[in-house]
């Protein structure tokens, strides 16, 4: 898979997406059904070529390529603290998956069986359903949501006690560490966000 900062900014943005869309639910339970669709979809396309095939271009990550602009424009922490706090711990989480091949391989079997089903629904229904999303919550919670330490997921307490919210969450943090999984496999790193602002700043205006 190719290296260039085009494929980083668009991992990077598929990451910003995920965790920005698990903040927007954590405070009010909101968020565009089409946008987190886009995000969990990620999660199915195994073996791609680039980051663009997983995300159809930049179509699938068009929110978080928005947010990465605002982040890289001007950065403080009060707007965007909780989601440099969110990307780094996925990035340490998705470090911690890397090292575990058990764990890998449970992931991609179950998530090859996630995927069969969903498509034998989608004869009768469209998109991510309902089930899916349960279904890739179970499996975080069963396997990266036992990694030490756990993502903290800070919040309204109402919306962070309805059950619907929960399995969103944890589906969207599943797609979150695919995300990182891109990211570090175009050679991105943790550090990149703050001293590489300049080069994926240009790269985010050539996307545009």
């Amino acid at each position: 898979m190719s290296s260039s900062w085009q494929e980083r900014t668009l991992a990077l943005a598929g990451l910003i997406q995920t965790v920005q869309q698990v903040s927007s639910i954590a405070r009010t339970g909101l968020l565009a059904r089409d946008s987190m669709e886009q995000s969990l979809a990620s999660i199915f396309v195994q073996n791609p070529s680039t980051v663009s095939d997983v995300y159809a271009g930049a179509r699938g990550v068009r929110t978080g390529l928005g947010a990465l602009g605002d982040m890289l424009k001007g950065f403080n922490l009060q707007d965007h603290g909780d989601l440099l706090r969110y990307m780094f711990a996925v990035i340490s989480l998705e470090r911690a998956l890397s090292a575990d091949p058990v764990m890998l391989k449970t992931l991609g079997e179950r998530i090859a069986s996630i995927e069969e089903q969903r498509l034998f629904r989608q004869q009768y229904q469209s998109g991510i359903d309902d089930t899916t999303i349960v279904e890739l919550a179970e499996l975080y919670q069963a396997t990266l949501g036992k990694i030490e330490p756990r993502i903290k997921v800070s919040g309204s307490r109402q919306q962070l006690q309805i059950p619907a919210n929960i399995n969103r969450i944890r589906a969207l943090l599943l797609a979150a560490v695919r995300a990182a999984v891109l990211w570090r496999q175009v050679g991105g790193r943790r550090w990149q966000f703050l001293t590489s602002r300049g080069r994926l700043q240009e790269a985010l205006n050539n996307i545009l």
